[in-house]
């Protein structure tokens, strides 16, 4: 994805600029963009990608979920970045820190830890009433938006479904 960290100013699908890298993998890649003038999050793979058609159809699902300790996925499609790239995309509500920036740091105390177990129980207890599983609990997943604690939607799969 190394090209793709130098895609800083180009916009997606007309409307969603890449404003910054964050970060990303060797098959994604995560930006800052704005949506009705509020940070977002932009989530890019190729759509080429062995898993790219499922990462977008699971995109797609959680979407359609509501739950105060669910990231939300505010918009989905496919981008053609220039002649050689297609991408899928995910819009995500803006997160300003996970769980991975503080653990480096320093430990959770007891109070903290219960604080953040109880939200994320609370939105996989949500998931699993819907048939629903997250394939992919780990710190860099639970993350802070203002003073509220959030699961990614990023692991969500019905259940049964391999990851």
């Amino acid at each position: 994805m190394e090209t793709r960290q130098r895609w800083e100013g180009r916009v997606v699908s007309g409307r969603f600029p890449l404003l910054r890298y964050l970060g990303g993998s060797e098959q994604s890649a995560v930006y800052l963009t704005e949506i009705d003038g509020s940070k977002a999050a932009i989530k890019l793979i190729p759509a080429v990608a062995a898993q790219a058609q499922i990462q977008l159809s699971r995109w797609e699902l959680a979407s359609r979920l509501s739950h105060p300790h669910l990231l939300r996925t505010l918009h989905t499609g496919r981008w053609r970045a220039d002649d050689e790239w297609d991408m899928y995309f995910a819009v995500m509500e803006y997160a300003d820190e996970n769980l991975t920036q503080i653990l480096p740091s320093r430990l959770l105390t007891p109070a903290e830890a219960s604080e953040m177990l109880i939200p994320t129980l609370d939105a996989l207890d949500y998931l699993h009433g819907r048939g629903m599983v997250h394939g992919s609990i780990k710190p860099a997943n639970i993350m802070a938006v203002g003073d509220e604690l959030k699961l990614s939607s990023d692991g969500i799969r019905p259940t049964g479904e391999s990851g």
